[in-house]
Parts: C-alpha cells; structure tokens; sequence
C-alpha cells in the first residue's frame, strides 16, 4: 500500500467520467448557496471597512499609519496560516467558518464604538486588524476544505471562478457604494456594517449541512508535517505553491508602493485615477473569475503557473506608462492574471489533494497568499525609495513570467523522475 498523504483521493475515482456542472447550476445547491450568500455578504462588508480601516489610519498616522495597519493585516497569516489548515483538517469545518466570523464581528464593534465617538487610535485599528486577518486564517482552510463536499470536486473550479468574480463585483460595488452611504452617515459606521454582514454570514452558514469531522478531544492530532507530505506526490501543485508565493511576493510588492506612486509622479494625477487603476485590476479579476467559471481547465496546477507571464504585458505597460489609459489596461490585465492563478490553484488542491489532508494543504495556500503580501511590502517596496518606479516594473514584467516558468521547468522534470517510481508502486 502506498502513504496516505500520498494515495490517490479516494473522492476523485466516482467522478472522473462526470462532466463539470455549470456554476449557476451549482446554485441549486442549497448549501453551497447558502455558503456562497454567507461570503458574499461578509466581503460586501469588507469592501465598505477597507475605506474606512485606510481613511482612519490615514488620518492617525499619515502614510506610515497604513504601513502599520498593512503589515497588520498581512503577519498573521504568516503566523496562523499552518495552524488554520490543522484545525480544519481536525474539527468541523463549518463551525470553524462560523467561529470565524463571530470572532470578526465581535472585534469590530468597539472599533465602530470608538470611532463614533471620535475616539479611535493608530493602535485599535493595528489590533483589529491582526484579529480580523488571524480569524480570516482559520475561515479560509475551513472554506477550502468544506467546497469540494458542498460541489463535488469535479465542480470545484466552476464554483471557485464564481465565488472569485462575485467577491470581486461586489468590491467595486462596494467602494462605489460607499461614496453614496458617506453622505447620510458617518464613515466610521462602515465598521459597524462590517460586523453586521460577519454576524449574517455566521446565520448562513448555520444551516449549512455537512458530514462533519471525524476529530475532537480525543481524535489523534493532525500533524502539520502531514500537509507537506500530501504535496510530495503531487510535484506540480507543489511549484505552483512555491511560485504562488514568490510571484504574489514580487506583484504585492511593486503594487502596494508602485501603482500609486507611478499614478502621482509619473502621470501627475490624483487619487481618483489611483482608484480608478485599482477597480480595472479588480474587473480583470471579475472576468477571469467569470470565465474560469464556465471553461474549465484539465492541468490547473500548470496553468496557474502559466497565468503569472501575463505580468510580462501588464507591468512593461506599467514601465512605460504615459497616459491613465495604458496604465488602466496593465491594471485590467494584472487581474486577470492573478486571479487566474489563485482560482486554479486552489481548484488544483482541492481536486487533487485526500480530503483528510486538505485543510492543511489550503491552510498552506493561504499563508504563502496573504503572507506574500507582507513578505512584498517589507522586501520589495522599500526599492522605490532608491529606484525608479519605472524600473522596478520593468524588472518584475521579467521576474514575474520567470518564476512561473521555472516552476513548470522543475515541475515537469520532477513528474518525469517520479514516474518510473510511481510505475512501480501499486496504488491502495
């Protein structure tokens, strides 16, 4: 018999002569759409606290104020990433996503307290956002590791595509939604709305019903070594983590800084052309999501990786940027590219990966995601203080396509050593 970790799923074997279904289809799953309403609502209120997180940092501490508030909401995942996907993979996975989400609202009511009141500091909304982001921690492996039981996991790429282009949308729709609501209520009352779509969320996914989890108390422990070793037969998933990492790492990093600074000096425009460029970054993002739900992908893993030489276009237009328009299309093509990238990996995962592993494996992902964005902001934006913007985009429009590449070279030489071995070794 073969490792565990290294069995084939058992889950793919009935389904592997089943067509995908399509994503509105998935729809008439009541409990998938219950869980689809539960995060589309909890992300409409993170679109309407993001404005309000930045403008209260903003004006506590200026731009270090939003370095400080960036960072934390982006170590905790470094911190409680592994951690989220052992819990996963140990209790049940929909009370995790509920717990998940009391724990968010219930931070966030005294940050809406303090600031209607006018008494709100750099420091409350640092430490709400590390609680935010470390709970975000442990509801994203529980998420990830819940979809394929409420799809089946040939579906898993359609519902992903969706719930990607939906959460998308309804950030656009947010912000915009936000500029209305600013005149009929105070700006820090977008915490309190945050709080309510999080306690909504919870009500959702209450009447979400699931098979549960085996562990508890006395269940044996699940290791976090054994979410590693699950992606060691699978050597192309295993580079598509490693360069998910490193090309979100190098994007993050030049975005963060980059965009907005090359909007500023390079085209002398203002924050509403920055917002402008940010919401085409996020329709590329819709229309990836879009179409990832309706064509799938056989070799989402490789693609994924493929995905990332769409920075080639996108950031050369950065570098040599002269007008709001060319900027916009490098934005639009940005997002497709990213959000490519994160629906099939995570698709690939969830496909491929024994569900008794899973939890850990989307724990993995979503640590090497978000902590990407740390990891980008304290190695990688610090550059435009002592290169020109235009350069570091030059720089990362041939980094970034190099990485994916890289991973496919070394993916592929790894298939092709492991497969006389695999050859050999009769599956359980």
């Amino acid at each position: 018999m073969s490792e565990p970790a290294s069995a084939t799923p058992e889950e793919l074997f009935p389904h592997q002569a089943e067509r995908p279904e399509r994503a509105t289809a998935l729809l008439r799953r009541g409990d998938f759409r219950r869980t689809y309403a539960a995060i589309a609502i909890s992300e409409l209120g993170d679109a309407f606290q993001y404005i309000a997180l930045m403008w209260f940092a903003l004006v506590a501490a200026g731009p270090l104020g939003v370095i400080a508030v960036r960072l934390a909401d982006s170590v905790p995942a470094l911190l409680f990433g592994l951690h989220g996907g052992v819990v996963a993979d140990r209790w049940d996975r929909r009370r995790v996503m509920i717990s998940a989400d009391l724990v968010r609202g219930v931070v966030l009511i005294p940050v809406a307290i303090a600031g209607l009141t006018g008494h709100l500091p750099l420091a409350v909304l640092v430490v709400a956002a590390f609680v935010l982001t470390a709970a975000t921690s442990y509801f994203d492996p529980a998420y990830g590791g819940l979809l394929p039981e409420l799809v089946d996991r040939r579906n898993v790429q359609q519902a992903n595509g969706l719930v990607r282009a939906t959460a998308d949308a309804l950030s656009v729709g947010g912000w915009a939604l936000a500029g209305l609501l600013l005149v009929v209520m105070p700006i820090s009352a977008f915490f309190a709305l945050n709080a309510a779509s999080f306690f909504l969320s919870a009500v959702f996914l209450v009447g979400v019903r699931t098979k549960g989890r085996v562990g508890g108390p006395d269940a044996e422990r699940p290791r976090i070594t054994e979410g590693f070793a699950a992606l060691k037969p699978l050597p192309v998933l295993a580079s598509a983590v490693v360069v998910l990492g490193l090309a979100v790492t190098l994007s993050s990093g030049t975005w963060i800084v980059g965009v907005p600074e090359l909007v500023r000096s390079t085209l002398g425009l203002g924050a509403g052309s920055f917002s402008l460029v940010a919401a085409s970054y996020a329709f590329g993002s819709i229309c990836a999501g879009a179409a990832l739900a309706r064509f799938p992908v056989r070799r989402k893993a490789r693609a994924s990786m493929l995905a990332w030489a769409l920075y080639l276009p996108a950031y050369a237009l950065f570098a040599f940027a002269g007008s709001l328009p060319v900027a916009l299309t490098a934005g639009l093509v940005c997002g497709v590219g990213q959000g490519s990238s994160w629906v099939l990996i995570n698709s690939a995962a969830q496909e491929e990966v024994p569900d008794r592993f899973l939890g850990r494996v989307m724990g993995l992902i979503s640590l090497v995601h978000r902590g990407a964005h740390a990891t980008g902001l304290l190695l990688v934006s610090p550059l435009f203080a002592f290169v020109a913007t235009q350069d570091v985009f030059a720089a990362a429009a041939i980094a970034i396509p190099l990485m994916g590449l890289a991973g496919l070279a070394f993916s592929a030489r790894a298939t092709e050593a492991r497969a006389p071995a695999t050859s050999r070794t009769p599956r359980s």
